[in-house]
Protein backbone atom coordinates (compact mmCIF):
# COMPACT_ATOMS: atom_id res chain seq x y z
CA UNK A 1 0.00 0.00 0.00
CA UNK A 2 1.10 3.46 -1.06
CA UNK A 3 0.18 7.08 -1.06
CA UNK A 4 -1.09 8.56 -4.21
CA UNK A 5 -2.45 12.37 -4.87
CA UNK A 6 -5.35 13.11 -6.10
CA UNK A 7 -5.93 15.79 -8.79
CA UNK A 8 -6.97 19.01 -7.11
CA UNK A 9 -10.56 18.82 -9.02
CA UNK A 10 -11.50 15.60 -7.42
CA UNK A 11 -10.29 16.56 -3.96
CA UNK A 12 -12.71 19.01 -3.56
CA UNK A 13 -15.44 17.39 -5.45
CA UNK A 14 -15.08 14.73 -2.44
CA UNK A 15 -15.30 18.02 0.41
CA UNK A 16 -17.76 19.82 -1.61
CA UNK A 17 -20.09 17.89 -3.56
CA UNK A 18 -22.67 19.57 -5.96
CA UNK A 19 -21.96 22.85 -4.30
CA UNK A 20 -18.71 22.81 -5.85
CA UNK A 21 -18.61 24.97 -9.14
CA UNK A 22 -15.11 23.91 -10.42
CA UNK A 23 -14.77 22.44 -14.00
CA UNK A 24 -11.60 20.02 -14.59
CA UNK A 25 -10.36 20.60 -18.28
CA UNK A 26 -8.34 17.40 -19.91
CA UNK A 27 -6.27 17.93 -23.12
CA UNK A 28 -7.99 14.46 -24.82
CA UNK A 29 -11.24 15.51 -23.17
CA UNK A 30 -12.51 17.89 -25.43
CA UNK A 31 -14.02 19.81 -23.05
CA UNK A 32 -16.14 23.35 -23.56
CA UNK A 33 -14.58 26.28 -21.38
CA UNK A 34 -16.95 28.58 -20.03
CA UNK A 35 -17.91 31.47 -21.94
CA UNK A 36 -18.60 34.27 -19.47
CA UNK A 37 -17.40 35.11 -15.64
CA UNK A 38 -14.03 35.84 -14.01
CA UNK A 39 -11.93 32.72 -13.15
CA UNK A 40 -8.65 30.95 -11.75
CA UNK A 41 -7.03 28.59 -13.86
CA UNK A 42 -4.27 25.63 -12.37
CA UNK A 43 -2.70 22.93 -13.85
CA UNK A 44 -3.90 19.79 -11.68
CA UNK A 45 -0.99 17.38 -11.83
CA UNK A 46 0.39 17.66 -8.52
CA UNK A 47 3.03 20.29 -9.33
CA UNK A 48 4.29 21.78 -6.40
CA UNK A 49 4.77 25.72 -5.93
CA UNK A 50 2.02 26.22 -8.83
CA UNK A 51 2.64 29.98 -8.69
CA UNK A 52 5.93 30.48 -9.12
CA UNK A 53 6.71 28.16 -12.28
CA UNK A 54 4.07 30.34 -13.89
CA UNK A 55 0.97 27.13 -13.69
CA UNK A 56 -1.58 29.76 -11.78
CA UNK A 57 -3.70 32.80 -12.91
CA UNK A 58 -6.53 34.46 -10.91
CA UNK A 59 -8.56 37.04 -12.05
CA UNK A 60 -9.15 36.25 -15.63
CA UNK A 61 -12.03 36.40 -17.81
CA UNK A 62 -13.48 33.56 -19.99
CA UNK A 63 -12.15 34.94 -22.89
CA UNK A 64 -8.35 34.63 -21.62
CA UNK A 65 -8.53 31.57 -20.51
CA UNK A 66 -7.76 29.67 -24.26
CA UNK A 67 -4.68 31.48 -24.64
CA UNK A 68 -3.57 30.50 -21.04
CA UNK A 69 -4.13 26.71 -21.51
CA UNK A 70 -2.99 26.26 -25.06
CA UNK A 71 0.58 28.09 -23.23
CA UNK A 72 0.13 25.75 -20.75
CA UNK A 73 -0.30 22.52 -23.35
CA UNK A 74 2.75 23.63 -25.46
CA UNK A 75 4.78 22.72 -22.36
CA UNK A 76 3.29 19.09 -21.79
CA UNK A 77 0.72 19.31 -19.48
CA UNK A 78 -2.66 17.85 -20.03
CA UNK A 79 -4.78 18.23 -16.61
CA UNK A 80 -6.29 22.02 -15.86
CA UNK A 81 -8.82 23.14 -12.75
CA UNK A 82 -10.91 26.19 -13.14
CA UNK A 83 -12.87 28.09 -10.85
CA UNK A 84 -14.92 30.96 -10.30
CA UNK A 85 -12.88 33.67 -9.39
CA UNK A 86 -13.38 34.58 -5.48
CA UNK A 87 -12.19 38.01 -3.98
CA UNK A 88 -11.08 37.66 -0.72
CA UNK A 89 -8.45 39.80 1.98
CA UNK A 90 -4.78 37.56 2.19
CA UNK A 91 -5.58 38.18 5.83
CA UNK A 92 -8.18 36.05 6.41
CA UNK A 93 -5.81 33.31 4.94
CA UNK A 94 -5.90 29.55 7.27
CA UNK A 95 -3.87 26.64 6.64
CA UNK A 96 -5.35 23.16 7.39
CA UNK A 97 -4.57 20.06 7.21
CA UNK A 98 -5.34 16.71 8.77
CA UNK A 99 -3.21 12.86 8.55
CA UNK A 100 -3.86 9.75 9.30
CA UNK A 101 -1.79 8.81 12.28
CA UNK A 102 -1.25 5.84 14.68
CA UNK A 103 -3.68 7.04 17.24
CA UNK A 104 -6.55 8.86 14.99
CA UNK A 105 -6.69 11.65 12.94
CA UNK A 106 -4.00 14.77 13.29
CA UNK A 107 -5.05 17.90 12.57
CA UNK A 108 -3.11 21.30 11.94
CA UNK A 109 -4.59 24.51 11.76
CA UNK A 110 -3.59 27.81 11.97
CA UNK A 111 -5.81 31.38 11.78
CA UNK A 112 -2.67 33.29 10.26
CA UNK A 113 -0.05 32.29 7.59
CA UNK A 114 -2.22 30.49 4.66
CA UNK A 115 0.42 30.28 2.19
CA UNK A 116 3.24 32.02 3.95
CA UNK A 117 2.57 29.16 6.63
CA UNK A 118 6.42 28.24 6.67
CA UNK A 119 7.30 31.55 7.54
CA UNK A 120 5.14 31.15 11.31
CA UNK A 121 5.14 27.52 12.11
CA UNK A 122 4.40 29.57 15.54
CA UNK A 123 1.08 30.07 14.83
CA UNK A 124 0.30 26.28 14.19
CA UNK A 125 -2.06 24.62 16.63
CA UNK A 126 -2.30 20.90 17.19
CA UNK A 127 -5.15 18.69 17.13
CA UNK A 128 -5.95 15.20 17.47
CA UNK A 129 -9.28 13.19 16.96
CA UNK A 130 -9.63 10.01 18.43
CA UNK A 131 -13.64 9.65 18.02
CA UNK A 132 -16.36 11.53 16.92
CA UNK A 133 -16.50 12.77 20.48
CA UNK A 134 -13.81 15.52 20.17
CA UNK A 135 -14.71 17.03 16.93
CA UNK A 136 -17.11 19.43 18.74
CA UNK A 137 -14.22 20.82 21.43
CA UNK A 138 -11.71 20.94 18.25
CA UNK A 139 -13.98 23.03 16.50
CA UNK A 140 -14.60 25.59 19.37
CA UNK A 141 -11.19 25.52 20.33
CA UNK A 142 -9.88 26.41 16.86
CA UNK A 143 -12.86 28.69 15.36
CA UNK A 144 -13.59 26.43 12.94
CA UNK A 145 -17.39 25.92 11.66
CA UNK A 146 -18.02 21.94 13.00
CA UNK A 147 -20.56 21.30 10.33
CA UNK A 148 -16.47 21.94 7.89
CA UNK A 149 -14.74 19.97 10.09
CA UNK A 150 -17.41 16.86 10.83
CA UNK A 151 -17.62 16.91 6.85
CA UNK A 152 -13.77 16.93 6.18
CA UNK A 153 -13.30 13.70 9.09
CA UNK A 154 -16.26 12.28 7.16
CA UNK A 155 -15.08 12.31 3.41
CA UNK A 156 -11.43 11.74 4.90
CA UNK A 157 -12.96 8.07 6.48
CA UNK A 158 -14.99 6.72 3.93
CA UNK A 159 -12.74 7.80 0.94
CA UNK A 160 -9.66 6.69 1.85
CA UNK A 161 -7.52 9.29 3.09
CA UNK A 162 -3.79 9.09 4.22
CA UNK A 163 -3.56 13.64 3.82
CA UNK A 164 -5.64 16.40 3.41
CA UNK A 165 -4.43 19.87 3.08
CA UNK A 166 -6.19 23.00 2.62
CA UNK A 167 -4.27 26.05 1.59
CA UNK A 168 -5.45 28.83 1.71
CA UNK A 169 -8.49 28.18 3.26
CA UNK A 170 -11.06 30.98 4.08
CA UNK A 171 -13.73 31.23 6.34
CA UNK A 172 -16.27 34.20 5.97
CA UNK A 173 -19.58 34.17 7.43
CA UNK A 174 -19.31 30.70 9.01
CA UNK A 175 -18.62 29.33 5.71
CA UNK A 176 -15.49 27.42 4.60
CA UNK A 177 -13.52 28.57 1.28
CA UNK A 178 -11.28 25.94 0.04
CA UNK A 179 -9.03 28.19 -2.61
CA UNK A 180 -6.22 25.23 -2.73
CA UNK A 181 -6.52 21.85 -1.85
CA UNK A 182 -4.86 18.62 -1.81
CA UNK A 183 -5.22 15.24 -1.05
CA UNK A 184 -3.51 11.72 -0.42
CA UNK A 185 -4.87 8.82 -0.82
CA UNK A 186 -4.34 4.57 0.32
CA UNK A 187 -3.88 3.21 -3.36
CA UNK A 188 -5.40 0.29 -2.00
CA UNK A 189 -8.62 2.11 -1.44
CA UNK A 190 -9.34 1.71 -5.45
CA UNK A 191 -10.69 -1.47 -4.84
CA UNK A 192 -13.56 -0.61 -2.06
CA UNK A 193 -14.54 2.86 -3.53
CA UNK A 194 -16.17 4.53 -6.80
CA UNK A 195 -15.56 7.88 -5.47
CA UNK A 196 -11.78 8.35 -7.07
CA UNK A 197 -10.03 5.93 -9.68
CA UNK A 198 -7.59 5.64 -11.82
CA UNK A 199 -8.57 8.94 -13.73
CA UNK A 200 -7.86 10.77 -10.84
CA UNK A 201 -3.96 10.00 -10.05
CA UNK A 202 -2.07 12.94 -11.11
CA UNK A 203 1.10 12.91 -12.50
CA UNK A 204 3.74 15.55 -11.19
CA UNK A 205 4.96 16.18 -14.81
CA UNK A 206 4.90 14.73 -18.19
CA UNK A 207 4.82 11.52 -18.94
CA UNK A 208 8.26 9.61 -21.23
CA UNK A 209 6.50 8.39 -24.15
CA UNK A 210 7.96 4.89 -23.36
CA UNK A 211 6.55 5.00 -19.94
CA UNK A 212 3.26 5.38 -21.41
CA UNK A 213 3.98 2.72 -24.20
CA UNK A 214 5.02 0.35 -21.23
CA UNK A 215 1.52 1.24 -19.20
CA UNK A 216 -0.77 -0.09 -22.24
CA UNK A 217 1.66 -3.12 -22.31
CA UNK A 218 1.10 -3.49 -18.57
CA UNK A 219 -2.91 -3.59 -19.27
CA UNK A 220 -2.80 -6.56 -21.51
CA UNK A 221 -0.66 -8.83 -19.25
CA UNK A 222 -1.42 -10.25 -15.78
CA UNK A 223 2.50 -10.02 -15.54
CA UNK A 224 4.13 -7.10 -13.52
CA UNK A 225 5.19 -4.22 -16.00
CA UNK A 226 6.64 -0.95 -14.85
CA UNK A 227 8.77 1.94 -15.90
CA UNK A 228 9.74 5.35 -14.70
CA UNK A 229 12.12 7.24 -16.57
CA UNK A 230 13.88 8.86 -13.98
CA UNK A 231 16.61 10.85 -15.46
CA UNK A 232 16.88 10.67 -19.03
CA UNK A 233 20.57 11.74 -19.90
CA UNK A 234 21.61 9.54 -16.99
CA UNK A 235 24.00 6.86 -17.26
CA UNK A 236 22.86 3.90 -15.31
CA UNK A 237 19.87 1.89 -16.85
CA UNK A 238 18.35 -1.47 -15.52
CA UNK A 239 16.43 -4.06 -16.64
CA UNK A 240 14.91 -5.22 -12.18
CA UNK A 241 12.73 -8.01 -11.45
CA UNK A 242 10.83 -8.29 -8.70
CA UNK A 243 9.61 -5.55 -6.64
CA UNK A 244 11.74 -5.91 -3.43
CA UNK A 245 14.87 -6.99 -5.38
CA UNK A 246 14.42 -3.99 -8.02
CA UNK A 247 14.48 -2.00 -4.59
CA UNK A 248 17.49 -2.91 -2.96
CA UNK A 249 19.05 -2.49 -5.67
CA UNK A 250 18.50 0.57 -6.67
CA UNK A 251 19.15 1.52 -2.63
CA UNK A 252 22.69 0.26 -3.79
CA UNK A 253 23.05 2.78 -6.25
CA UNK A 254 22.04 5.52 -4.06
CA UNK A 255 23.96 4.28 -1.28
CA UNK A 256 27.43 4.21 -3.60
CA UNK A 257 26.88 8.05 -4.46
CA UNK A 258 25.74 6.76 -7.92
CA UNK A 259 22.09 8.35 -7.34
CA UNK A 260 22.33 10.79 -9.98
CA UNK A 261 23.74 8.03 -12.60
CA UNK A 262 20.24 6.47 -12.73
CA UNK A 263 18.42 6.73 -15.37
CA UNK A 264 15.13 4.94 -15.20
CA UNK A 265 13.32 2.71 -12.19
CA UNK A 266 11.08 -0.25 -13.03
CA UNK A 267 10.16 -4.00 -13.12
CA UNK A 268 9.20 -6.63 -14.93
CA UNK A 269 8.03 -10.00 -12.73
CA UNK A 270 4.95 -12.22 -12.64
CA UNK A 271 6.06 -14.31 -15.01
CA UNK A 272 6.08 -12.46 -18.33
CA UNK A 273 6.12 -14.10 -21.73
CA UNK A 274 9.29 -13.73 -24.11
CA UNK A 275 7.32 -11.55 -26.06
CA UNK A 276 6.36 -9.60 -23.32
CA UNK A 277 9.89 -9.11 -21.71
CA UNK A 278 11.21 -8.08 -25.36
CA UNK A 279 8.82 -5.19 -25.99
CA UNK A 280 9.41 -4.18 -22.09
CA UNK A 281 13.12 -4.56 -22.55
CA UNK A 282 13.23 -2.37 -26.05
CA UNK A 283 11.52 0.52 -24.48
CA UNK A 284 14.24 0.43 -21.72
CA UNK A 285 17.23 -0.14 -24.25
CA UNK A 286 15.52 2.90 -26.36
CA UNK A 287 15.85 5.29 -23.11
CA UNK A 288 19.34 4.42 -22.10
CA UNK A 289 20.33 4.92 -26.34
CA UNK A 290 18.79 8.44 -26.25
CA UNK A 291 20.44 9.19 -23.14
CA UNK A 292 23.46 11.83 -23.77
CA UNK A 293 25.47 10.29 -20.98
CA UNK A 294 29.42 10.25 -21.99
CA UNK A 295 29.43 6.42 -20.27
CA UNK A 296 26.52 4.20 -20.00
CA UNK A 297 25.54 0.50 -18.50
CA UNK A 298 22.75 -1.97 -18.14
CA UNK A 299 22.05 -3.74 -15.36
CA UNK A 300 19.84 -6.59 -15.97
CA UNK A 301 19.56 -8.04 -12.28
CA UNK A 302 17.01 -9.22 -9.72
CA UNK A 303 15.87 -11.25 -6.82
CA UNK A 304 15.74 -15.24 -6.90
CA UNK A 305 12.79 -15.59 -8.90
CA UNK A 306 9.88 -18.21 -7.49
CA UNK A 307 8.48 -18.63 -10.91
CA UNK A 308 9.13 -16.36 -13.92
CA UNK A 309 11.26 -18.61 -16.30
CA UNK A 310 15.11 -16.78 -16.76
CA UNK A 311 15.60 -18.54 -19.93
CA UNK A 312 12.51 -17.34 -21.46
CA UNK A 313 13.10 -13.81 -19.94
CA UNK A 314 16.79 -13.63 -21.22
CA UNK A 315 15.45 -14.69 -24.37
CA UNK A 316 13.26 -12.02 -24.89
CA UNK A 317 15.96 -9.51 -23.43
CA UNK A 318 18.49 -10.97 -25.82
CA UNK A 319 15.78 -10.55 -28.73
CA UNK A 320 15.77 -6.72 -28.07
CA UNK A 321 19.85 -6.48 -27.90
CA UNK A 322 20.04 -8.19 -30.99
CA UNK A 323 18.29 -4.95 -32.40
CA UNK A 324 20.78 -2.61 -31.74
CA UNK A 325 23.70 -4.64 -30.17
CA UNK A 326 26.17 -2.97 -33.00
CA UNK A 327 24.46 0.83 -31.92
CA UNK A 328 25.67 -0.28 -28.23
CA UNK A 329 29.21 -2.04 -29.00
CA UNK A 330 29.93 1.58 -31.13
CA UNK A 331 28.67 3.35 -28.14
CA UNK A 332 30.67 1.11 -25.53
CA UNK A 333 27.89 0.19 -23.51
CA UNK A 334 28.18 -2.64 -20.88
CA UNK A 335 26.01 -5.14 -19.84
CA UNK A 336 25.72 -6.49 -15.88
CA UNK A 337 23.77 -9.64 -14.83
CA UNK A 338 22.84 -10.51 -11.75
CA UNK A 339 19.68 -12.83 -11.96
CA UNK A 340 18.18 -16.48 -10.00
CA UNK A 341 15.60 -18.62 -10.40
CA UNK A 342 13.88 -21.44 -12.50
CA UNK A 343 16.00 -22.20 -15.34
CA UNK A 344 19.23 -20.61 -13.88
CA UNK A 345 21.52 -22.25 -15.97
CA UNK A 346 19.91 -21.99 -18.90
CA UNK A 347 19.34 -18.65 -18.99
CA UNK A 348 22.92 -17.18 -18.05
CA UNK A 349 24.13 -19.62 -20.66
CA UNK A 350 22.15 -17.99 -23.48
CA UNK A 351 23.25 -14.42 -22.07
CA UNK A 352 26.90 -15.03 -21.27
CA UNK A 353 27.13 -16.69 -25.19
CA UNK A 354 25.49 -13.57 -26.74
CA UNK A 355 26.70 -10.84 -24.66
CA UNK A 356 30.01 -12.29 -24.58
CA UNK A 357 29.57 -12.66 -29.03
CA UNK A 358 28.74 -8.86 -29.37
CA UNK A 359 31.58 -7.91 -27.17
CA UNK A 360 28.91 -6.46 -25.11
CA UNK A 361 29.53 -8.23 -21.65
CA UNK A 362 30.79 -6.81 -18.10
CA UNK A 363 29.79 -9.30 -15.51
CA UNK A 364 27.59 -12.10 -14.96
CA UNK A 365 26.79 -13.86 -11.82
CA UNK A 366 24.08 -16.30 -10.33
CA UNK A 367 22.42 -17.11 -7.43
CA UNK A 368 25.01 -17.88 -5.69
CA UNK A 369 26.75 -13.76 -5.61
CA UNK A 370 25.14 -11.30 -3.91
CA UNK A 371 21.94 -9.45 -5.10
CA UNK A 372 24.33 -6.05 -5.57
CA UNK A 373 27.09 -7.41 -7.54
CA UNK A 374 25.47 -6.71 -10.87
CA UNK A 375 24.96 -2.98 -10.13
CA UNK A 376 27.81 -2.47 -8.29
CA UNK A 377 30.17 -3.55 -10.82
CA UNK A 378 28.33 -1.61 -13.32
CA UNK A 379 28.70 1.74 -11.03
CA UNK A 380 32.85 0.92 -11.33
CA UNK A 381 32.71 0.66 -14.63
CA UNK A 382 31.40 3.96 -15.36
CA UNK A 383 33.26 5.84 -13.04
CA UNK A 384 36.88 4.54 -13.87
Amino acid sequence: MSRVKLSEYRAKKMLLGNDYAGLSIRTEGGDTLPKDGRWVAKVDQGVKKRFKQGLVVVDKSAAELNAVIDGWRSKGFSQFILEPFFSHNMKEEQYFSMERVREGIRILHAKDGGVDIEAHPEAVKHYLITSAADVPAVAATSGMPHAFLQNCIDVFDKNFLAFLEINPLVIVDGQAHLLDAAVLVDDAGAFFTDVWGEDDLVRSKTRHPAEARVEALASTTPASLKLSVINPDGALFSLLSGGGGSIVIADEAQLKGAGSMIGNYGEYSGGPTREETYLYAKEVIGVMLASKAAKKALVIAGGIANFTDMKSTFSGIIDALTEVAQIMRAAGIKVFVRRGGPNEAAGLKIMREFLEKESLLGSIDGSDSIITKAVDDAIHFIQI
